[in-house]
């Protein structure tokens, strides 16, 4: 009797939802970094300010979202690799975030270094290192893991997945990517 009351109540009450899951048609839950954050780059000098998701409403964003191990990092490689020669440099916003709290232990200063090689070499990347591990929590990642997640101008999600996307994958998301770029800069829906 009790079980049968227990799932009586159950059914009664709003479907529980964790408030940062990302779903395919949903937005990003908000995002605030502030333990290191943005890694950004002046000259010679080198800082971090606070960063917050979302981002320059507008543009088509490729986020990424991985552990700061190596297993980690070749973990979407192929894709990331894509990104680099298949899309428009500049049409897109681009972010990384390296989730600090996942390094082995005595790596992070390797890790940071490494941030700062990729920022001298793409300056248009959003380098951000996530000290306290607060995405993985906010957005209820899975651990040790990559996440990709790819929204269209208007911040909604087109593209998630955790974990390696298949060949199939890669190209089916890096077309429709170009489709939402083409439509965003008031081109043809189309295949380009």
């Amino acid at each position: 009797m009790l079980l049968r009351t227990l799932y009586m109540i159950a059914l009664l009450l709003p479907p529980f939802a964790l408030g940062g899951e990302i779903a395919t048609g949903g937005r990003v839950p908000g995002l605030d970094i502030a333990a290191l954050g943005e890694l950004v780059i002046s000259g010679d000098d080198v800082a971090y300010r606070p960063w917050s998701y979302p981002q320059q409403p507008g543009k088509v964003h490729i986020v990424q979202y991985m552990a700061a191990t190596r297993s980690a990092s070749k973990i979407n490689e192929p894709f990331t690799d894509r990104i680099k020669t298949d899309l428009p440099q500049g049409a897109f916003l681009s972010t990384t975030i390296l989730n600090l709290d996942e390094a082995m232990w005595g790596t992070k200063g390797l890790v940071v270094s490494e941030l700062k090689s990729n920022k001298s070499q793409f300056p248009n990347a959003v380098l951000v290192a996530d000290e306290a591990g607060a995405g993985l929590r906010q957005w209820q990642l899975e651990k040790e893991n990559s996440a990709v997640i790819v929204t269209d101008a208007a911040g909604t999600v087109r593209f998630f997945k955790q974990g390696a996307m298949s060949a199939a994958e890669i190209d089916n998301t890096l077309k429709m990517i170009r489709q939402y770029i083409d439509q965003s800069a008031g081109g043809a829906s189309g295949s380009p």
